[in-house]
C-alpha cells in the first residue's frame, strides 16, 4: 500500500523513504505495549523494522507493533529516481508526521510499506566478508567425505572498491577422489560517478580431476550499481579480456572475448534472509567458447554474526577440447564480519 504524502506535483508517487545517518541523538520508536526503544533505524522491509541499538545489537521489531516514530535527521524520501528530503516526526498512537519545509501531512503508520537510511558517503576504509563451512560424511556400503568452504572480501575506500575471495571442494568416495578444486578471483572497481563504474577482474581455477585442468580469466570494462542501500545491492560489468584453459597433459589455449558480470543480494524479513546471486557469462570472439560460472542461494541469519547457508553453483565450459558441466548443491555454516 501506498500514500500520497504532498499535492501536485508529488501526488501519487510510491514513496520509499530513507533514514538518514549520523545523527547525535538517537532515533525512537514507540510500541504499542507501551515501550519505547531508542537507536538508528535501518530499514523498514517486509513488514519488519530493523533497529541498531546499543543495549541489544540488531533488533528486529513486528511492524504491526508499532506505534509510531521519530527520526532524529532529515530523510530522502523516493520514487523511482526521485529524491526529496523529509522529516519524520511522532505523533499520536497509530500516525507519524511526515513534514517537508512548511509542508507536513499526518500520515498512519500502517501507509508504510518499506524505508531505509542512506549509507553514508565516506572516504574511510571499510570491510565486510563473510566465510562459509560445509562439511558431509557418510559411511554405509562406501565412505564418502565431501568438504566445501568459501570466503569473500569487500574492502572499500572513497571511490575504490575492492572485491576478493575464492573457494574450496573436495569430495571423495572411498578410495576414489570425485571432485577436488579451488578457485580465486580479485576484482577493483573505480566508482567515477555515483552508479557508474570501472571494474578490473582476474579468476583462476584449479582442477585436479578434469581434464580441464586450469580455467583463467583476466578482463576489464565498464560497470553499472543499480542499487546499494540497507535491502541489498545489484550491479552489472561488461568486460573485454582473454581466457586461458589448461589440461592435464600440460597444454593450453586461449582466447579473446567478453563475460557479463553479476552481483546481487537481497535482505528479506527484516534481515534475517539474505538471497544472494553472482557468477558471470563469457563467449570468445571466435564463437567456440561458452562459460558460465554461477552461483545462487540462501543465507539465514542465527546471530548477529553467524548463518546458516543453502546454494546452487553451476560451472559450465563448452567448445574447449574437454566440456566441463559441473553442478553443486551446498549447504553449512558462515560467519560474517
Amino acid at each position: 500500500m501506498s500514500f500520497s504524502l504532498f499535492r501536485s506535483p508529488l501526488t501519487g508517487l510510491l514513496l520509499l523513504p530513507v533514514l538518514a545517518t549520523g545523527a547525535a541523538r538517537a532515533d525512537t520508536v514507540w510500541m504499542k505495549n507501551g515501550d519505547r526503544l531508542s537507536g538508528t533505524i535501518r530499514s523498514l522491509s517486509d513488514g519488519k523494522l530493523v533497529m541498531d541499538s546499543s543495549y541489544g545489537g540488531t533488533l528486529s521489531l513486528d511492524w504491526g507493533a508499532v506505534s509510531t516514530l521519530s527520526s532524529e535527521k532529515a530523510i530522502d524520501l523516493r520514487s523511482g529516481d526521485t529524491v526529496f528530503k523529509a522529516q519524520l516526526e511522532a505523533a499520536d498512537r497509530g500516525y507519524i508526521v511526515v513534514r517537508r519545509g512548511d509542508d507536513e501531512q499526518r500520515v498512519q503508520v500502517a501507509k508504510f510499506d518499506e524505508f531505509m537510511k542512506p549509507k553514508p558517503k565516506t572516504d574511510a576504509l571499510t570491510w565486510t566478508g563473510n566465510i562459509d563451512v560445509g562439511v558431509s560424511l557418510k559411511k554405509a556400503s562406501t565412505h564418502t567425505q565431501d568438504s566445501h568452504f568459501a570466503y569473500n572480501n569487500k574492502v572499500n575506500v572513497g571511490k575504490w572498491r575492492n572485491d576478493f575471495g575464492g573457494t574450496y571442494t573436495r569430495e571423495k568416495e572411498d578410495d576414489s577422489m570425485n571432485t577436488e578444486n579451488y578457485s580465486l578471483r580479485y576484482a577493483l572497481d573505480y566508482k567515477f560517478q555515483d552508479r557508474l563504474f570501472w571494474q578490473g577482474r582476474a579468476s583462476y581455477k584449479r582442477d585436479w580431476v578434469e581434464d580441464l585442468s586450469e580455467q583463467a580469466l583476466l578482463g576489464t570494462g565498464p560497470g553499472y550499481q543499480f542499487w546499494d542501500d540497507e535491502l541489498g545491492s545489484f550491479s552489472l560489468a561488461l568486460l573485454g579480456g582473454a581466457f586461458t584453459y589448461g589440461y592435464s597433459d600440460g597444454s593450453y589455449d586461449s582466447h579473446l572475448g567478453a563475460s557479463l558480470r553479476w552481483d546481487y543480494q537481497r535482505f528479506l524479513e527484516g534481515r534475517k534472509i539474505a538471497l544472494f546471486s553472482h557468477g558471470d557469462a563469457g563467449h570468445s570472439l571466435d564463437g567456440n567458447i561458452f562459460t558460465l560460472d554461477a552461483e545462487v542461494g540462501l543465507r539465514y541469519q542465527l546471530t548477529s554474526w553467524s548463518s546458516l547457508n543453502v546454494s546452487y553453483g553451476h560451472n559450465l565450459v563448452s567448445g574447449t577440447r574437454d566440456t566441463l558441466n559441473e553442478r553443486n548443491f551446498t549447504t553449512g555454516l558462515g560467519l560474517k564480519w
